[in-house]
């Protein structure tokens, strides 16, 4: 999001974006009704907006070319009435709806990167018309905001106790956010509403399969194929792998290399994944669906073995780029290349 300064005059497209307010629906609405208010302009129209949108929000389903939601619409049209604070928004009313959005709040972690976005800044509209008492000075110091009302204490370890002294003896609410690794080598499967198998096949000679006792040759070609399976209609998935560093990613749609690899047709047609968009790099495959119908679909891509030794191999992960609450991880293996 932008904002700037500017003597241009929108009233002419402002009329004309009320006069089509039908054709974008309650969020269109909403939007347009803090755009005037912003402009200072159409009070009358401006009113006539958050009445039509003063009603319960009609159920939607996820919307993959605009990213809309139920969730979104519902903050959307909370931030304009509490940016506008018409005379029918009584206090009564604002606090029933701060408690609804701290209640789909408390579920972030299962909502899209749009409803989180928009219900924060929902919550921050609401919060900044509140008269918070300024955090008194505390130990040990941390980053303060801009209005002295919130303070970050950053890059804390994890084994270390945090021991504040010294914060206001008021109600106060606390977010604490950690990353963490693990020493573990091999990783395990895990379905969060993704199921993705790593199936690897040897094209130049199928006995060789990467393991210790059938290592992969050096100029090898290496299918690998990517199986995936979810039970819901996901939008744009994101699958990111990354290889070893003895196999190196083979775009067989450039000239030079389409003369000596070639990926073999399918043996489950009809399953095959249509690509959006490919990142082909040395050391890793991106590869990206706009639309994932249920059931199972299959991608393939090229690769060939170029160092020798015993590699590790990480897990390959699914996730839809917009939407948390799902992902995939194939298990992490190894792969052996022989110099011989």
């Amino acid at each position: 999001l932008t904002q700037y300064e500017s003597e241009e005059d929108f009233n002419a497209v402002s009329q004309d974006l009320y006069l089509r307010r039908n054709e974008n629906g309650d969020e269109g609405r909403a939007l347009l009704a803090m755009a005037l208010h912003r402009q200072s302009i159409m009070p009358r129209e401006k009113e006539q907006l958050l009445k039509e949108i003063d009603a319960p929000i009609k159920e939607r389903a996820f919307n993959p070319a605009t990213l809309g939601s139920m969730t979104r619409a519902e903050a959307i049209i909370a931030l304009a009435f509490d940016t506008i604070a018409p005379k029918f928004y009584t206090a009564q009313r604002k606090q029933r709806v701060r408690e609804r959005m701290l209640a789909l709040m408390d579920s972030s972690a299962a909502l899209s990167t749009q409803e989180n976005l928009w219900l924060l800044l929902a919550f921050k509209s609401m919060i900044g018309t509140e008269k918070a008492e300024a955090l008194s000075a505390a130990e040990p110091k941390g980053v303060v905001s801009k209005n002295g009302r919130s303070v970050a204490w950053l890059d804390l370890k994890i084994d270390g106790q945090l021991l504040v002294k010294g914060l206001n003896k008021t109600a106060l609410s606390f977010l604490l956010q950690a990353e963490y690794s693990t020493d573990q080598v091999d990783t395990d499967r895990v379905d969060r509403g993704f199921r993705v198998e790593r199936v690897v096949r040897n094209l130049t000679e199928p006995k060789r399969t990467g393991a210790m006792n059938a290592p992969f040759k050096l100029g090898d070609q290496i299918l690998v194929t990517y199986r995936i399976n979810t039970r819901k209609k996901q939008n744009y998935v994101a699958l990111e792998d990354s290889l070893p560093a003895g196999l190196e990613t083979v775009n067989p749609n450039l000239a030079m290399i389409g003369k000596f690899f070639e990926i073999p047709e399918s043996d489950q047609p009809g399953r095959e994944l249509t690509l959006s968009y490919s990142e082909l790099r040395d050391r890793s495959t991106l590869l990206y669906f706009d639309e994932f119908e249920p059931g199972s679909g299959a991608y393939s891509v090229l690769a060939r073995a170029t160092a020798a030794g015993t590699f590790r191999w990480p897990a390959t992960q699914v996730v839809p780029m917009y939407d948390s609450r799902f992902s995939g991880l194939s298990p992490s293996s190894i792969c052996v290349i022989s110099g011989e």
